[in-house]
């Protein structure tokens, strides 16, 4: 009896284990580039969550591979989480769409492919069906967004696919870039050409004169930029810093100068 009962178990427990990571997939294709449908979920509100994959599976520069990860709540709220190798090509972005009681899962295709391969997850709830064949093209209203790349998070959180990372931008053109506030303890910059120089004996200071010369006609101190420059450009902050500790060192040596004739002014 016990080993009944043991055996029973046993294989209920890979009956849950396999119906928790089974898959269904499809083979479908893409006549023409824009949104195209790649699965729905209908039902009440349209509300499901889960993950659908898809990837190439014909041509010389495959598998190319994608993964959606989609919510849909019971009112008017929709996320989208994106993950993909595909490197910029095949498909640029995706989204959650909504009309009729039916969320619609969606991809926006740069080309036709003649054999693409989806595959919807069955971890999630309500999860989403798959379309087969000639993929329709998309529609409805637009619940959830995102780019395609590395990593994106509804266009929130970007890890391009050359590696930069975004945080409320899906363009991020240097290592990380942020489209807001940073707030920090603590940041460590590293830099080159600490200016120390300008108290070494054959550096050559701007006399008072010239530099009262140069504000006048420029409207800013030498080797700053200018506000328009700043407003178009920002300001590299490394750089930055090592221009005002030298217009501060710079200062020093001015104000010691002018200390100095007031002493021999004084013993006249």
């Amino acid at each position: 009896m016990r080993k009944t009962t043991l055996i029973s178990l046993l294989l209920w427990s890979v009956m849950l284990s396999v119906n928790a990571y089974s898959q269904t997939n499809s083979t479908a294709s893409v006549n023409g580039v824009g949104w195209k449908r790649v699965a729905y979920c209908n039902g009440t509100s349209g509300r499901g969550f889960g993950k659908i994959s898809l990837y190439t599976s014909g041509g010389n520069n495959t598998p190319y591979q994608a993964d959606i990860e989609w919510f849909k709540d019971w009112s008017v709220v929709g996320g989208i989480s994106l993950s993909s190798n595909a490197k910029g090509g095949y498909w640029s972005a995706a989204r959650v769409t909504y009309s009729s009681d039916t969320t619609f899962i969606e991809v926006n295709f740069t080309t036709s492919i003649t054999s693409l391969q989806l595959i919807s997850d069955n971890y999630g709830w309500n999860v989403a069906k798959l379309y087969s064949g000639a993929l329709p093209d998309g529609g409805g209203t637009v619940r959830a967004q995102a780019q395609m790349g590395r990593i994106n998070i509804e266009d929130k959180l970007m890890v391009a696919y050359n590696g930069n990372v975004g945080i409320g931008t899906t363009n991020p053109t240097d290592k990380l870039a942020v489209n807001g506030n940073i707030r920090a303890k603590e940041i460590k910059v590293e830099t080159a050409n600490w200016p120390d120089y300008v108290f070494e004996k054959d550096h050559k200071l701007m006399s008072l004169d010239s530099l009262g010369s140069f504000i006048n006609k420029n409207g800013h101190l030498p080797d700053i930029p200018t506000a328009k420059e700043v407003e178009l450009n920002g300001v590299q902050v490394g750089e930055m810093v090592n221009m005002l500790l030298k217009k501060n060192e710079e200062l020093t040596l001015y104000i010691l100068q002018q200390d100095k004739r007031i002493k021999e002014l004084e013993k006249k």
